[in-house]
């Protein structure tokens, strides 16, 4: 996930170098006098475009906070023996559930069997 932030990143950057950074020669401006509905018009452009990239940044941020917070969240962990119906529950982060094993909070490793199953319960 720190390797998309930062390649994203990246490209912004290297998208705003690009369109900042003058290509090949110099050309001469000419001075183009505006009337003022254009400049208006133009304004209303740059602030929509800054409020869109505002509420992109807002949104992503929001994301980011989301994902984390759901893979940090606390979850109970039955571990059901298919064979006799024994359970057993242990408390573990989302994220430290794999396929066939996980951590519990107390830092306990749990590999699970092949006749075992794991049901994972919100608290």
């Amino acid at each position: 996930m720190l390797t998309k932030l930062i390649l994203t990143l990246l490209v912004i950057v290297g998208a705003l170098w690009f369109v900042s950074s003058k290509r090949g020669e110099p050309k001469q401006r000419v001075l183009v006098i505006a009337s003022k509905k254009e400049q208006e018009n133009r304004q209303m452009l740059r602030r929509g475009a800054y409020v869109f990239m505002a509420i992109m940044v807002i949104a992503a941020a929001v994301m980011i906070y989301m994902e984390l917070s759901d893979s940090y969240a606390t979850v109970t962990v039955h571990v059901v023996n298919t064979q006799n119906g024994t359970r057993s529950s242990y408390q573990a982060r989302r994220q430290d559930i794999q396929g066939s094993s996980f951590t519990t909070l107390d830092g306990r490793k749990v590999y699970v069997a092949g006749i075992e199953r794991i049901e994972v319960e919100a608290n």
